[in-house]
């Protein structure tokens, strides 16, 4: 609540006057059972309120405001001042979804579609570690963000970014001498992904300075496109990505940048920027880490200020995680954090998806990630997860749910129809929203086959199709579009409801583990995988899928 305050009173233009009181509520105890517990003498101050205090909290809250504002002689609160304290709460405008993409509506009760739209109404709070990280001021040197799937680094990526955009415009308002603002880029691998970050970073700054973000000052990018970018300024020569393997792409531009800066620094110094933003990280090469690094100015005496997220289970690719040292990034003690909950997902789809990656139930089959993959002895030491039975616990998700669950169709035209059900089902019956629906596959050669079938099918309530691989510079999840993807096209993005189609087409492999994990991890209420083959990765799901329910009972989680 102070931090509240004194961020108010800093946005405020005149004196803050909006009264500030709190209270510790205790919604499930009665004011009797704690005197009785406690006694009469016992601590019970005003500010403890009790389950028989909240009926008429509403009251009370207006009664002290009412009472406010007649001290002062006014009979409503100025809309600076109301502003002002909106802008201290900021933040959390990231989790919100504007009116205009979803708007209200009244479904029957015990629909999926209710489940979705109430879980989108209570979703609007960042945790204590998301609002600790999103606070930082990171000024003298590099960070790096570690986090379990759906932990929210894209949420504090983009809350930090817009307070550092918004100190660094209030800086300069007050020294007119420098007219050039810092130049920032936030750069991933996925160009998918672009118009995501764009989004949510522009709903962060504009909820805090009730402004849009301010032209010239911030590049968002997809590596290969700032590859271009910058080859159209001068830095180097573009080269195609067929053109040779990703190691030698980044040494080639490495070098070209070298000899830049010998020749014209004054071409390269104007392309630098003050901060960089990784988002997903694990994407990158420690060759692409560098030369990203070298495009970050440095002061004399001072470090790179370039601030990584990143999750090695995520690591589609199966790229190596680089020596940060080797790299020339000091991300050692206070400058690593470790974000450990995970809130976008359910504890029955990430546990499954968890054992998946690992092959609990693998028999043996396949290439099966070591502990160091994603620092699995570190998420045991936190009590993260834990081994039962030979099956892996997962303590980092916080809610319960629907066990995830499995259809094995005969042919891959047969579970092309079961999809083509399931979506009329899903949309029609249970008032699913057609944009809170991802259907992902490993290939793009079974997405366009999905979609071909999709496009006769005349489900009510879906407007069209984005299948997002070919569309890439568009935003997944539009109003009334069904979305289908790759899993790769589809990392960072999340969905009420994943339909995973063709498990059988993932192989045993490092890649196709990472990818059936990305795939389930998107899911943030339902998931439901098909396969048309027993083999590959729907084996093993149907043996976790089989070892859960026997751990719970045959309950969810």
């Amino acid at each position: 609540m102070f931090d509240i305050k004194n961020a108010a009173e800093q946005s405020c233009t005149n004196e803050l006057i909006w009264p500030f009181k709190y209270w510790v509520v205790f919604p499930r105890i009665e004011r009797a059972a704690w005197k009785a517990r406690w006694g009469a003498q016992g601590f019970c101050p005003a500010e403890l309120l009790f389950a028989d205090d909240l009926p008429d909290l509403t009251d009370r809250l207006r009664g002290m405001g009412q009472k406010q504002l007649g001290n002062l002689g006014l009979d409503r609160w100025p809309a600076d001042q109301i502003a002002a304290v909106w802008k201290a709460f900021g933040d959390s405008s990231v989790l919100f979804h504007r009116p205009e993409e979803r708007a209200p509506r009244r479904v029957p009760e015990d629909t999926l579609g209710e489940l979705f739209d109430e879980a989108a109404e209570t979703y609007k709070t960042l945790s204590d570690e998301q609002q600790q990280l999103s606070s930082q001021n990171w000024q003298e040197g590099p960070r790096l963000i570690r986090g379990v799937a759906g932990s929210g680094k894209t949420i504090v990526l983009a809350n930090n970014l817009a307070r550092r955009l918004q100190r660094t415009g209030s800086e300069r308002s007050l020294f007119a001498s420098d007219p050039a603002p810092p130049r920032v880029l936030v750069v991933c691998n996925n160009r998918s992904l672009v118009p995501f970050l764009e989004k949510k970073i522009g709903l962060a700054y504009q909820q805090r300075t009730g402004r849009p973000l301010p032209e010239g000052g911030l590049d968002i990018f997809a590596y290969n496109r700032l590859m271009w970018h910058l080859a159209q300024k001068g830095v180097w020569r573009y080269q195609k990505i067929e053109s040779a393997f990703e190691e030698d792409r980044a040494a080639r531009y490495l070098g070209e940048l070298k000899d830049m800066r010998l020749h014209h620094a004054e071409v390269v110094e104007a392309a630098l920027y003050d901060a960089i933003f990784v988002d997903e990280g694990q994407d990158f090469l420690e060759e692409e880490f560098c030369l990203l690094k070298e495009l970050c100015r440095v002061a004399p005496g001072q470090e790179p200020n370039m601030y990584v997220f990143y999750d090695d289970a995520q690591n589609f690719l199966a790229k190596k995680r680089p020596n940060w040292s080797s790299v020339g990034l000091s991300v050692r003690g206070r400058r690593a954090f470790v974000m450990s909950q995970c809130f976008r997902n359910t504890r029955p789809i990430v546990e499954a998806a968890f054992n998946i990656l690992y092959g609990t139930t693998a028999n043996g089959a396949g290439e099966i990630p070591t502990k160091d993959f994603a620092d699995i002895a570190s998420l045991e030491e936190k009590g993260l997860i834990r081994s039962e039975q030979g099956f892996w616990r997962v303590n980092f998700a916080i809610r319960n749910g629907q066990s995830p669950r499995f259809l094995r169709a005969q042919s891959m035209a047969e579970e092309t129809q079961e999809i083509v059900t399931r979506l009329r089902w899903l949309i029609e019956e249970q008032r699913v929203r057609p944009e809170d629906i991802l259907v992902l596959s490993m290939t793009k050669k079974r997405i366009d086959s999905i979609a071909f079938a999709l496009a006769t099918a005349e489900i009510q309530g879906v407007e069209g199709l984005h299948l997002a691989f070919k569309e890439q510079d568009k935003l997944l999840g539009q109003r009334s579009m069904l979305t289908l993807s790759t899993t790769a096209s589809a990392k960072g993005y999340d969905a009420y409801c994943v339909l995973l189609a063709s498990a059988n087409e993932f192989n045993h492999d490092l890649v196709g583990r990472i990818n059936f994990y990305v795939g389930c991890t998107r899911a943030i209420e339902y998931l439901e995988v098909f396969a048309y083959r027993n083999e590959g990765l729907a084996v093993e799901w149907e043996r976790v899928l089989i070892h859960q329910q026997e751990l719970y009972g045959g309950g969810a989680p």
